[in-house]
């Protein structure tokens, strides 16, 4: 792959600005992936998690923002994208276009960030997935809870990158090392997304298995998590990242009753409460 210096685009709101932040990174995180799909055996990696605001205004705007992370994307690819390397990758970026097209897309190829877009419409079929409703049910409930704020949210994943299908075609749970290595080197970026939107709220839907990722993504140690439970069925720690006003981690939704995610996410949100009201 030519090495192509990225020039950032002008940034007129939120979303250029994490075009720019994810086309400084690009080319050397697909330069590390693309021997992984010279090969027959092996993990490929899916395509990186690029957030994107369906409308910037808004989040800018809103009382409280609110950033959830779930764990990993899994096959996390585009169907318009299928004549690339597992839906995934394209390794021909010759210019800085090329780059902002596989950000954004240019009307001839849907762009990583489109993959994104679509998948957080509220009209999406892709909604229907277990994480992504409990995630929406959990804002709603944050939302009635505090009825005099406006809250906007985004959605991201501690793991930037998931497995992909290809290879030896294993494709669920956490990341191979080999991924996680390149993606720790290449494109630790949540930091800087973090920076660019602000949230005044973080909230990990990760469960303790990704607890050493949040760790080493945001360079803190155990010490940094602090258990906010009042009832011994709660599964729930406030997290002291530097920058954040309110973070915390609690159950990952999935294969959970509602009893359990009610339980849960009550305590969360009242414990939100306290820290805004």
């Amino acid at each position: 792959m030519k090495q192509i210096l990225f020039k950032p685009k002008e940034e007129i709101d939120l979303n250029d600005r994490l075009v720019n932040l994810y086309g400084s990174k690009l080319v050397g995180l697909y330069t590390d992936f693309e021997p992984l799909f010279g090969r027959k055996e092996g993990v490929k990696p899916a395509l990186p998690l690029l957030l994107w605001l369906n409308d910037c205004e808004a989040y800018e705007k809103a009382d409280i923002k609110v950033m959830i992370f779930g764990r990993e994307t899994n096959n996390w690819n585009d169907g318009n994208r299928k004549y690339l390397p597992n839906g995934t990758y394209n390794f021909n970026l010759q210019t800085n276009d090329d780059i902002i097209s596989e950000i954004m897309g240019n009307g001839e190829i849907c762009g990583i960030c489109d993959t994104y877009d679509n998948y957080c419409k509220p009209d999406s079929e892709e909604r229907k997935t277990q994480f992504s409703k409990r995630m929406l049910d959990l804002i709603e409930k944050l939302r009635q809870a505090m009825p005099d704020k406006s809250i906007e949210f985004v959605w991201n994943n501690i793991h930037k990158v998931g497995n992909g299908t290809a290879g030896n075609g294993r494709c669920c749970g956490q990341p191979t090392a080999e991924i996680q290595n390149i993606v720790r080197s290449r494109f630790n970026i949540v930091p800087d997304e973090i920076e660019i939107l602000k949230p005044d709220i973080v909230i990990f839907l990760t469960g303790s298995s990704a607890d050493s990722a949040i760790m080493r993504t945001f360079n803190i140690n155990s010490d940094n998590f602090v258990s906010a439970n009042t009832n011994s069925d709660v599964f729930l720690h406030r997290i002291d990242i530097p920058g954040v006003k309110y973070a915390a981690r609690t159950i990952h939704p999935s294969r959970k009753s509602n009893e359990t995610l009610n339980l849960n996410f009550d305590e969360l949100i009242d414990d939100i409460k306290e820290r805004f009201k």
